[in-house]
This record gives C-alpha cells, sequence and structure tokens, in this order.
C-alpha cells in the first residue's frame, strides 16, 4: 500500500520577511512627495504597493539631499485603504504633499544615498534591513535615471536636525573635514559661528558608533542611564503660590473591548511639557516619536509641542511645550483637549479636565486606570483592534508571528486588561521626584 502524501504547510513570513522577498512583486498603486522638495532639498517620499486583497504595504522616507541621505524610514505592511488614507491624510497635514511618478522618487532616494556614501554617511537601520525593499533593485536597468542635484553646489551642506545633539554634529563635522576636507563644505550648526571656529571636532568624541544610527530614539525615562539628566524646570513661586491641581480623564481613542484610559491628578502650574512625560509614563509609551497637544488634534490651528530650529508645519501656529502651563490652557471643568502621540501610528488621546481642585500639589498622582498600552510601531488604533483578535485565537495563521514580534514566551499571553495601578504609579513617582 502506498504511503499516503503529506503536504506541509509553507510557514508564515512575518511581515518583515515578506517585504524582503515579496514586496517587489507587487504592482506600484501611487507615490507621494513633499511639494517643496527642491527649496529644501529634504524630501518627504512616500511608496504604497497594492495586494491582490486590495490592501496597501507603503513606505515612508526622509531624505536628505543636501548631505547625509536616508535620515528615517519606516513601513506598514498589508493595512486597509481606509488605513492607508488615513495616513496619508495626516502626513499631507505635517507637510504638503503632491503625487508623483516612482521613477522621480526612485532616483531622489537612491541619488541620495550614493551622495552620502562618499561621506560614509549610511542610510538609517530602518531603510537597509526593510524598507529600501518596497523600492525598485537600484541596479535595475528599466528605471530611468535622471540628474537629481544633491549639496549645495556640488558640496556636502549639513543642517544640524531636531534629533542630532551637540556631540552627534560634532562627529558630523568632523567626519565631513576628515573626507571632504576643510572648507570644502557648508553647515548650519545650532552653536554661534564664534564657537564653532573654537569647537574640537572630534569624530569620536563622546559618541558610540554602534549607536550611530539609533540616536533618534534615545528619549527614555531610565534612571540608570548616567547621560539621562533629570528634567528640571525653573518654577514662578507666585504662580506655584497661587495655583491648583487638576483632575484629569485621559483616554485613547478608538480603542475597545477594552477600552485604555487613565485618571490622573497634577498641578495647574505643570507645563506642556511635563504633562507630556506624565502621560507617557502612565500609559507606558516609550517616548520614541513626536507629540503634539491641540484643541482639534490634526485640524487645529494652534498646537502645543517641541519646537526645533527646521520644523516647517505650514500654517499651523506652534508653541513651545516648556513655556506654557496647564493654566494657561485649561480654565474650567469639562474642557476638553487633545494630545496625539506618534504621527505615523496617531495615537489620539482625549483630555477631559473632570475637577479643579483648590489646593497646591507638588507631585502628579495617578488615580485610576483600564487596560494595557497598545504595542509602539504596531500600526494605529485600527491595527491594534486587529491584532487583539489575532493574539486570542491560538489558530490564526499569523499568531505565531505576532507572539515573537512582541517577545512573548510560550507560556506567556498578551493580556489587554492588564494594568497596576500601584506601579505606575511607583513610575510616576520615580520620574517626578
Amino acid at each position: 500500500m502506498a504511503k499516503k502524501k503529506t503536504t506541509k504547510e509553507a510557514p508564515m513570513l512575518s511581515p518583515e520577511n515578506y517585504i524582503r522577498q515579496n514586496a517587489r512583486t507587487l504592482p506600484i498603486h501611487e507615490c507621494w512627495i513633499s511639494k517643496a522638495w527642491k527649496e529644501n532639498q529634504m524630501a518627504q517620499i512616500l511608496v504604497a504597493r497594492k495586494h491582490t486583497n486590495e490592501n496597501i504595504t507603503l513606505g515612508l522616507y526622509l531624505v536628505d539631499l543636501n548631505c547625509l541621505g536616508v535620515k528615517d524610514a519606516f513601513f506598514q505592511f498589508n493595512i486597509s485603504e481606509f488605513r492607508y488614507k488615513e495616513i496619508l491624510q495626516k502626513q499631507n497635514l505635517n507637510q504638503e504633499l503632491i503625487k508623483t511618478d516612482y521613477v522621480l522618487v526612485h532616483n531622489i532616494i537612491f541619488e541620495a544615498v550614493e551622495f552620502a556614501a562618499q561621506y560614509e554617511f549610511r542610510p538609517c537601520k530602518d531603510f537597509t534591513s526593510v524598507a529600501k525593499y518596497i523600492l525598485e533593485d537600484d541596479e535595475d536597468e528599466s528605471i530611468e535615471l535622471m540628474d537629481i542635484q544633491c549639496g549645495k553646489d556640488g558640496k556636502p551642506f549639513y543642517i544640524q536636525g531636531p534629533f542630532e545633539d551637540v556631540n552627534r554634529a560634532k562627529q558630523i563635522l568632523a567626519q565631513l573635514e576628515r573626507i571632504a576636507g576643510k572648507g570644502n563644505f557648508e553647515f548650519i550648526y545650532a552653536l554661534d559661528a564664534d564657537e564653532v571656529e573654537d569647537e574640537d571636532w572630534d569624530e569620536d568624541e563622546d559618541w558610540d558608533e554602534d549607536e550611530d544610527e539609533n540616536w533618534e530614539d534615545e528619549d527614555d525615562f531610565d534612571d540608570d542611564d548616567e547621560d539621562n539628566e533629570p528634567i528640571t524646570f525653573v518654577r514662578n513661586e507666585e504662580v506655584v503660590k497661587n495655583s491648583q491641581t487638576f483632575e484629569f480623564m485621559i483616554k485613547l481613542k478608538y480603542i475597545e473591548q477594552p477600552e485604555v484610559w487613565r485618571r490622573v491628578s497634577a498641578p495647574s502650574y505643570f507645563t506642556f511639557t511635563e504633562f507630556h512625560i506624565l502621560i507617557q509614563v502612565i500609559f507606558g509609551w516609550d517616548s520614541s516619536h513626536l507629540y503634539q497637544f491641540s484643541e482639534n488634534g490634526f485640524r487645529s490651528d494652534h498646537v502645543i509641542t517641541d519646537i526645533y530650529d527646521d520644523m516647517d508645519n505650514g500654517s499651523q501656529e506652534v508653541t513651545e511645550a516648556s513655556e506654557v502651563l496647564l493654566s494657561d490652557i485649561f480654565k474650567k471643568e469639562k474642557q476638553k483637549f487633545t494630545y496625539i502621540y506618534d504621527f505615523g501610528d496617531s495615537w489620539e488621546h482625549d483630555i477631559v479636565l473632570e475637577k479643579i481642585i483648590p489646593e497646591i500639589s507638588e507631585m502628579p498622582e495617578l488615580l485610576q486606570g483600564l487596560g494595557t498600552c497598545p504595542p509602539e510601531d504596531c500600526g494605529g488604533p485600527f491595527a491594534y483592534q486587529e491584532i487583539k483578535q489575532i493574539l486570542a485565537d491560538k489558530k490564526h495563521p499569523e499568531h505565531k508571528e505576532y507572539y515573537s514580534w512582541l517577545g512573548l514566551e510560550e507560556n506567556e499571553v498578551w493580556d489587554p486588561d492588564a494594568f497596576n495601578l500601584e506601579e505606575t504609579q511607583s513610575m510616576v513617582e520615580d520620574v517626578f521626584s
């Protein structure tokens, strides 16, 4: 009797491996680029490919044509058309985008990479590991070559970015001086010109080469990090003396079963920078993305956030978060505001001032809460709802993949209801004591 043949199911690919192996077989859906890319020599690019199920896989790229090449990149895998349009709309609010053809964006990205490589600047890790595979192979001879100007008059032009601290900027300038030669590049640096002349640039000074491509994500609350000095604020004694205590209800939008919310009190003299840090701690975010406070979310004319020299918020008025007190904005009970964290995933938090307590307080206090914080970079609230269903269904073909992605052990479970009030309050005390 012949043995019965058995068929083995091919293992499910992780999103990263699928993109590496198959993304280039998907047709290009459309491409977008920042309208002012030529003037700024800085391009924000979106490339979308369409699956047979009509879902979208996309890559987003921040490209510096002046000097550094691909500074940032991330991808979204197999998302719905609705989710895709939501991302596109919010990217367009941050910086006006125009639709373009693939050949142009391909040439811009790879010309910038090639130009940066002359000065030994590598693309960010997320580009080299995954996001470049959403693009066509740079060796593909069917892609028409275009003349894309890089640098300033053909020379590197370094502009210090918002996430590049003094040590990183000095390392970049030292590298340019070593490779391009003194006088063969231009720069805009945070220090005054006189200070720059006195600077002793050292490529390796206070900079760990292994951390070179991860410097954008170093905002955290690790007390053991010697470089993490506590944040301090100068208080106006009169303002503190006449202050009150605000009690807020803060709830993540679009998250259900369970909802994710926190009730917390804070001194009315807290700045919005402190409020941002507080929200990060009580929800369990990693503070690895940009944020803003505003009255009407992305539709607001005025936002409160960290201000950087090269920010472009279009027609929006922007106020520095460290210069605005809670009492400057919140005037009456039931007043509402919005906090948005991570402009890619767009985690929107509804804020309601529930109580104004006529007492001075020195420390914030977490009063109540429900639900665990979604994973960072999981795609936003709608993707998170799908992920919860997959994690709860052991028979789902993507169950193991998401377990691996979340770093869960075999006997662990993802509990969306999990929330430890005492543990979280202890973290609040550690950060604000």
